[in-house]
């Protein structure tokens, strides 16, 4: 009888739970990683908050209600009346309160994939991108960065998976696409689904106007049509993620500072809301002495013990790896966007993830994750750290121009515009080629959109 042993050698990628921690860890918010600490402390005897001297985050409240001039979000938030109004969140993330249950996002999808079909590969690939969401859900506008290029082929099957999950809307890439695929997740036809996109991203200046006759006549329809559509959009949620975000302060804590101070550039780090932790000593005593007993009882304590103290030691290490990979981020921002830190936002340069991830030598994703959800202050204003990532623009006069500052100057001529006559999105352009700026017709009518600017739009005299 012949017996065969046959050997293969294969490499895979496990989420392990101490990968799913430091995750969340860098994903935090400094106000998040202030209440994960307590909570651990709670739970983790061994854990020990020490008393500091800086403010509290109560106190850092009381003080920006005091002087919230100081505290202005560069980017202007935008309304367009009812419940799916509120805040213009994809620049600015000013929070809603909204409370949530104890199952992260992260966790709350995960949980699901076991019913989606997936192969393995493309599973894998599903929990990397889960876990690289923000807070609201969304992927950002370059959903396939999220992924090592070796798992990119599973991308589009990985990303459809995501967005056929509950909350319906998680996987878009920003509001608009959350309300989109909620509305398809609704049974609308392909010509109602048209409607609601041409809606949604080309006519809210002319809802928040009250402007409903003007939007009928853009949708080819009548107004009870638009109304119709309007109550549909108010019991559809823009930030599907938030549900499982937990209670959020309306006032936003920069975790980092970078301003002119005599004409240099200084950074800071925020540290004053987060709790000094360490392992209590006395618990390493307790630990020796149990080691030298031989009583069942006691093995069994110091099993327990060893419990507490590794998980105690390993989120010491995970708070001082994303303090570390947050100031090494930070030094870098402040040397590659230089020019929007001394002169504001018309002078923000191209600059992507990946190379600030190979200036500090770290995977791309773990910059996505240290940006997300945490701020910058500036002498401009409070923006978000990912504000200052953008893909390269060419130009001309200004070599390495970013999107956003693109945006801001197509944002400041319409706004600038006193002729009483709209601009079209070529004669947009046509200016922008004055000043050196290299943009096309539809990328001008495409960032207007972005802008939230109505073709329409004029400035009055």
């Amino acid at each position: 009888m012949e017996i065969r042993t046959d050997l293969s050698l294969r490499q895979e990628l496990k989420i392990t739970t101490q990968l799913l921690q430091t995750m969340e860890i860098l994903q935090l918010s400094n106000e998040e990683l202030s209440e994960k600490i307590k909570k651990e402390s709670e739970n983790n005897p061994t854990i020990s908050i020490k008393e500091s001297p800086t403010m509290s985050y109560s106190q850092y409240s009381d003080e920006y209600r005091r002087h919230s001039d100081r505290y202005e979000s560069y980017s202007d938030s935008s309304n367009y009346g009812s419940d799916l109004t509120g805040e213009e969140k994809e620049d600015t993330n000013w929070f809603e309160n909204t409370r949530s249950s104890s199952e992260t996002l992260q966790e709350h999808l995960i949980g699901q994939l076991g019913l989606v079909g997936l192969n393995e590969e493309e599973k894998k690939a599903a929990e990397t991108i889960i876990t690289s969401l923000d807070r609201f859900g969304f992927t950002g506008e370059n959903p396939e960065s999220l992924l090592p290029e070796g798992e990119r082929k599973h991308f589009e099957r990985a990303i459809k998976a995501i967005q056929e999950m509950e909350p319906t809307g998680v996987g878009a890439k920003n509001w608009r696409e959350a309300l989109m695929l909620q509305i398809k997740e609704k049974g609308a036809k392909e010509d109602e689904i048209e409607l609601f996109r041409k809606l949604i991203y080309s006519q809210l200046e002319n809802i928040k106007a009250g402007k409903l006759e003007a939007v009928a006549r853009e949708l080819k329809t009548d107004t009870e049509d638009v109304s119709s559509m309007l109550s549909i959009l108010k019991t559809l949620n823009p930030y599907p993620g938030l549900k499982y975000s937990g209670e959020w302060d309306e006032y936003i804590i920069p975790e980092l500072s970078i301003k002119k101070e005599d004409g240099k550039l200084l950074m800071k780090l925020n540290r004053d809301n987060i709790p000094l932790i360490e392992i209590d000593p006395s618990y390493k005593e307790m630990e020796e002495s149990l080691k030298a007993s031989k009583s069942q009882k006691d093995k069994e304590a110091l099993k327990y013990l060893k419990e507490k103290l590794s998980s105690a030691s390993s989120l010491i290490s995970l708070v001082n790896l994303r303090e570390n990979t947050l100031e090494k981020t930070g030094i870098v921002l402040m040397e590659k966007q230089k020019d929007f830190f001394l002169y504001g936002p018309l002078y923000l340069k191209g600059l992507t993830m990946k190379d600030v991830a190979d200036e500090i030598g770290v995977h791309e994703a773990t910059v996505s994750r240290i940006a997300s959800s945490k701020y910058i202050d500036t002498d401009f204003g409070i923006v978000p750290i990912k504000y200052l990532f953008s893909n390269q623009m060419s130009s001309e006069s200004n070599v390495g121009a970013s999107k956003n500052a693109i945006k801001e100057m197509i944002r400041i001529i319409i706004s600038e515009n006193k002729s009483g006559k709209p601009l079209s999105d070529q004669k947009i352009s046509d200016m922008l080629k004055e000043k050196g700026i290299s943009a096309a017709r539809r990328t001008v009518a495409k960032y207007r959109s972005e802008l939230m600017i109505d073709s329409s739009f004029q400035r009055n005299k």
